[in-house]
C-alpha cells in the first residue's frame, strides 16, 4: 500500500469480493460527487459575481456529453448514500457485521441505488432526447414557484442540523469518558453529516436536475427560488454540510496513498485553504443573491 501503483496491483489481485466492491465504489463514486460540487457551487455563484456568465455556464450543462455524465452523477450520488447509510448502521450495531451480512447488504444497497435510479435516468434521458436530439421538447414557460418546497426545506435544514450537531457535542467512548481530538471530531462528523446529507442532496438532485431539469434552470430560475428565504437557507446548509464532507473525505483518500512527510503535512492545509475559499464563494453568492 505504499505507492499507488502497488495499491492498484494489489488491489486487483486481493480477492475481497462485495466487501473490496463496497469500499472501492464508495470512494470512487463519493470523489466524483466532489469533483462536480466544487464546480457546481463557482458555477451557480457567478449569479452574484458575474451573471452574465451563468447562461454560459447553464448552456455548457445543456450539452449532451454532460448530461449525460448528470445521469450517471445520480447513480452516484444514491449509491454513496445508501452506502453511507449501510456503514453509520454496522458502526452503530458492529456486533450484526459479519462476510454473510456484509454482503447481503452490499446487494440490497445495489439494488436499491438501481431502483431509484431508474425512474431518474428515464426523465432525465427523456428531457436529453427531447431537447438535444429529436429538438422537440414544447416551450417552458414561467419559472417554477416554491414556497411549499421553501417550507419543507427550512424544516428539513434546521431539524436536520440541530440532530447532527447534539449527536456529534454528546458522543461518549463505550467506556463512558469523552475523547475528542481532531480525528474523533471528523469521524463524527462524517457520520452524522451523511445521515444529514442524504435528504438534503437528493431533494436538491430530485428538483433541480429531474422535476425541473437542466433545461429550464435560468437566472430568473435562481433569482425566484432565493427570493424565499427558506431556500436560502436550505442551500446554506447543503453547502456547509456536503462540501465539508467531501474535502474530509478526500482527505482520507489522499492520506492513504501519501507517504513523504512533507506532502502529507502541506496536503491538509491545501485543501483546508480550498474548503475555506469555496465554501465562502458560494456562501457569498446565497446572500447576495442574483444581481
Amino acid at each position: 500500500m505504499s505507492t499507488t501503483s502497488a495499491t492498484l496491483e494489489g488491489g486487483w489481485r486481493y480477492q475481497g469480493r462485495e466487501g473490496q466492491w463496497s469500499y472501492l465504489l464508495n470512494r470512487v463514486a463519493g470523489l466524483a460527487v466532489l469533483l462536480f460540487l466544487a464546480i457546481h457551487i463557482l458555477d451557480t455563484s457567478t449569479v452574484y459575481f458575474f451573471p452574465d456568465l451563468y447562461s454560459h455556464a447553464i448552456d455548457l450543462y445543456r450539452t449532451t456529453p454532460v448530461m449525460l455524465g448528470e445521469i450517471a452523477l445520480v447513480a452516484a450520488v444514491l449509491f454513496h448514500g445508501l452506502n453511507g447509510y449501510k456503514i453509520i448502521y454496522f458502526d452503530q450495531r458492529p456486533d450484526r457485521w459479519n462476510e454473510h451480512t456484509a454482503r447481503r447488504f452490499f446487494w440490497g444497497v445495489i439494488a436499491a441505488s438501481v431502483v431509484l435510479w431508474l425512474p431518474a435516468a428515464f426523465l432525465m434521458g427523456r428531457s436529453l432526447y427531447l431537447n438535444n436530439i429529436c429538438r422537440c421538447a414544447p416551450e417552458s414557460g414561467a419559472p417554477i414557484g416554491l414556497p411549499l418546497w421553501a417550507d419543507v426545506g427550512v424544516a428539513l435544514a434546521l431539524l436536520a442540523a440541530l440532530i447532527v450537531v447534539s449527536r456529534i457535542v454528546s458522543f461518549r467512548t463505550p467506556e463512558g469518558g469523552l475523547s475528542r481530538n481532531f480525528e474523533t471530531w471528523m469521524w463524527l462528523f462524517m457520520r452524522w453529516s451523511g445521515v444529514l446529507l442524504v435528504p438534503l442532496v437528493w431533494i436538491h438532485v430530485l428538483l433541480n436536475d429531474i422535476i425541473v431539469g437542466v433545461h429550464g434552470i435560468s437566472l430568473d430560475y435562481v433569482a425566484l427560488r432565493w427570493a424565499t428565504i427558506g431556500w436560502r437557507i436550505y442551500d446554506v446548509a447543503l453547502l456547509s454540510f456536503t462540501f465539508a464532507h467531501g474535502m474530509n473525505g478526500l482527505r482520507n483518500v489522499l492520506s492513504d496513498y501519501v507517504r513523504n512527510p512533507g506532502w502529507r503535512a502541506f496536503l491538509p492545509r491545501l485543501l483546508l485553504i480550498g474548503w475555506v475559499a469555496i465554501t465562502a464563494v458560494g456562501a457569498v453568492a446565497i446572500v447576495g443573491g442574483v444581481r
